[in-house]
């Protein structure tokens, strides 16, 4: 039985190379505390990144009436306040008006300078608490948008130093950072504060999540990647689904923030049990300690004592002739220069970008659905189970480039139809929509793994955290393309996602499959693999 190609060394050779995974094994009790960790942090990241919707919700609001006014509430609303309730009054309240309409001079008419808030359900809103009314509405989108920025930078910026100081040390710092982040954000004095802890609290969970993905991806077998890869995802799907539930038990925006808080102080707490990658440690020459920590996951793992020293040696021997330490990472720099990488780099770049740039044009075509916010909140979450599920067989069975070509091109056409199908019956247009949702959530899953497997060892937070920034500049811009489409006509929106969405996925087969492949290490390793795929063509 052949076997398959192994891209440790950057030598090429007919017989296997040793791996790390000879002496703790691909997949065991190590490489589950670390899936556990990385799929509990999931959840409070969909906390984190899906709250805004319950901490400045569409409340009803009023202007307050004097204190020297002792009308009742109904009262007010009906003489005190003008026909536009929300940020008018009348100046002259002593006075008396009938009730019905009645036109009275602009002097009568003063702009509100306090309001009241509908506390029938959230008792504390950040609407209420800043006053983002009246003019101050963009306030809170602004957060939202301060919020994605501090993912975005947080892209660029933790990728590149997770590859230079290691894996655990950044996750470290980053949740500290976003622990203490979220905790200011709760107990924020003033509204400028609240959108600065909100960036920070991003900044912090986008490098976690990205980074402790590519760890976790680092110490699992070839194998056992794709299955990792996707139930994390079944994390932030918990999170998302859970989340209406959270706001609507506690309904205050403080207690909301704190809630989701306290999971990631007791992951915070739980971080000794994240070990750091031995493949960094080998790439940066560091053989002592990567040959401690794999004794250690030999150990948990049951690896048997007895051969466990000659195993580790010829794993170690066989990393000191194959990395070059010296020859430093240049990290952005190598994702576009490296002969057998800027090719994948660009292609990677553009799916990411259009990955969440469709995502969120299937988005727009589901407001038609009516009821409950926090039950069409949850079900949102729930359609994206589907996709998890799919991702898992597809990627086990298939590989990931046609199960990653495939759903782009599909979630494409799924824009494309939507704007085209009958009013009646109502249904088909959200469950177009639906479908194509599930389609994008296969695609993102899937590109995840992908694009993990394709970037080598040294420069793989480096290509995932760029190809992160990518994606959330699509979420950025999204809207604006709605924007073009009032401006111009109805459907212009809809052909723009679904023609990216179909050419992106083309563009898909150009990439390499990474199925049952270690990933690459170095640099030349990422050049050894494009020349096998140039052989093989």
């Amino acid at each position: 039985k052949p076997s398959k190609p192994q891209l440790i060394s950057t030598e090429e050779s007919s017989e296997k190379e040793p791996d790390i995974f000879d002496v703790v094994g691909s997949d065991g009790l190590w490489q589950r505390l670390m899936f556990s960790w990385k799929f509990c942090f999931a959840i409070p990241t969909a906390f984190h990144y899906m709250v805004m919707t319950f901490l400045a919700p569409d409340i009803d609001y009023w202007c307050s009436k004097p204190a020297a006014v002792n009308w009742t509430l109904n009262e007010w609303k009906i003489r005190g306040l003008t026909e536009d309730k929300h940020c008018y009054r009348y100046q002259d309240i002593t006075k008396s008006y009938p009730i019905g309409n009645l036109t009275l001079p602009a002097t009568d008419i003063v702009t509100c300078d306090s309001w009241e808030y509908d506390t029938s359900f959230y008792t504390s809103t950040v609407i209420s608490q800043w006053d983002l009314v009246c003019g101050r509405e963009w306030l809170a989108s602004f957060s939202l948008s301060m919020f994605n920025i501090g993912t975005l930078i947080s892209n660029i910026v933790i990728g590149h130093l997770a590859d230079v100081f290691g894996r655990k040390r950044i996750i470290v710092a980053c949740l500290t950072l976003a622990v203490s982040s979220a905790i200011f954000c709760a107990f924020s004095l003033s509204y400028t504060m609240f959108v600065v802890a909100r960036f920070f609290t991003a900044f912090g969970l986008s490098g976690v999540f990205n980074v402790s993905y590519v760890l976790l991806l680092e110490i699992t077998g070839p194998k056992e990647r794709s299955f990792y890869g996707v139930a994390m995802n079944f994390g932030w799907c918990i999170g998302f689904i859970s989340l209406p539930g959270v706001a609507w038990l506690l309904k205050d925006w403080f207690w909301i923030e704190i809630a989701i808080t306290v999971p990631c102080i007791l992951l915070l707490l739980t971080c000794w049990i994240l070990p750091e990658s031995p493949r960094w440690l080998m790439v940066k020459g560091k053989m002592k300690e990567a040959e401690k920590i794999l004794i250690k996951a030999a150990k948990i793992n049951g690896k048997k004592i007895s051969n466990l020293d000659s195993e580790l040696r010829t794993v170690m021997d066989s990393a000191q002739k194959a990395y070059k330490p010296s020859e430093a990472s240049k990290g952005f720099i190598d994702l576009v220069s490296s002969p057998g990488l800027w090719r994948n780099t660009l292609n990677i770049w553009f799916l990411w970008f259009v990955n969440s740039f469709t995502y969120y044009g299937l988005s727009y075509s589901t407001n038609a659905l009516a009821g409950d916010p926090f039950v069409n909140f949850a079900l949102s979450g729930v359609v994206e189970i589907p996709g998890c599920i799919i991702t898992s067989f597809a990627i086990h069975y298939l590989g990931r480039k046609k199960p990653l070509a495939f759903t782009m091109i599909f979630g494409g056409i799924a824009c494309l139809f939507i704007y085209v199908l009958p009013e009646d019956p109502w249904w088909l247009s959200i469950a177009v929509s639906m479908i194509g949702k599930c389609s994008v959530t296969i695609a993102v899953n899937t590109s995840y793994i992908s694009t993990a497997e394709i970037f080598p060892t040294v420069v793989r937070n480096a290509g995932l955290g760029s190809a992160s920034f990518f994606s959330r500049l699509g979420a950025v811009l999204a809207p604006f393309v709605k924007e073009l489409g009032q401006a111009t006509y109805p459907v212009v929106p809809q052909i723009v996602f679904g023609v990216l969405g179909c050419f992106s996925g083309a563009l898909v087969f150009l990439l390499p499959e990474t199925k049952d492949l270690n990933v690459p290490e170095t640099l030349e390793d990422a050049a050894n693999r494009k020349k096998s795929m140039q052989n093989d063509a």
